[in-house]
């Protein structure tokens, strides 16, 4: 029997049921074949999945081919997945993995090594959602500063910023130690207050606003749709 998820991107970011308190039961629910429990987790973390991947990829309909491959893979292999404490962020290393290693088999595409990974961070539209002068040009200057950090500096204030991660998940979703990240995170900041202090600028409320600015434009418009195959 085949089932079929088709909701455009808007209804996923509407309708997206809450976190579980405990996201084992759910988890184990896919493991066992539940329809249900896979449909549920694809709803719940499909906006973050997408607004991640545009970061490696800016091709959207690209991005949105791994998140279908990276769901179909889980529901082909929910026999074999072990336990998880996160689904995110079992689903988000995935994810980029599977991003990372599509861009580096394209010969198309430059090769690429993960410590030179692109993380794309731009703003370009949604700057227009900004109507005080003042405070669209301190987003504009944060910008380019984040624009001038190393990839994976961008890639960690990202995850821990937007996401929420802790050091510890952002350490197993990029594949380095926990320490690497604090060095990354920490690195991201002294660079952006070095270079946007001196102009006034209040960097960790302006870092707040740009967030909110990339999260707002990464999920829109087009249907997605996930074939789940039962057996």
């Amino acid at each position: 029997m085949e089932a079929r998820i088709n909701l455009t991107d808007e209804k996923l970011r509407r309708a997206a049921p809450a976190v579980p308190s405990g996201e084992a039961p759910l988890w184990n629910a896919l493991r066992a074949g539940s329809g249900e429990a896979f449909e549920q987790i694809f709803k719940l973390y499909y906006p973050s999945l997408l607004n991640y991947g545009l970061r490696f990829n800016k091709d959207d309909e690209e991005v949105k081919d791994c998140i279908q491959i990276l769901f179909m893979n889980i529901w082909e292999r929910k026999a074999f997945l072990g336990n998880s404490d996160s689904i995110r962020n079992y689903l988000l290393a995935s994810l980029r993995r599977l991003i990372l290693k599509r861009v580096k088999s394209n010969p198309l595409t430059v090769a690429l090594d993960d410590d030179d990974s692109v993380f794309h961070v731009e703003l370009s539209v949604e700057m227009k959602m900004i109507h005080d002068q003042t405070l669209k040009e301190s987003v504009s200057s944060l910008q380019n500063a984040i624009m001038n950090l190393p990839a994976r500096q961008k890639e960690a204030l990202y995850l821990r910023f937007y996401n929420d991660q802790s050091f510890g998940e952002i350490a197993l979703i990029m594949n380095i130690s926990t320490r690497a990240v604090y060095k990354l995170i920490y690195k991201a900041l002294d660079a952006l207050n070095e270079e946007l202090a001196p102009q006034g600028k209040d960097v960790p409320f302006v870092l707040g606003v740009y967030l909110s600015l990339l999260a707002s434009g990464s999920v829109a418009g087009e249907g997605v749709e996930v074939l789940i195959k039962f057996m």
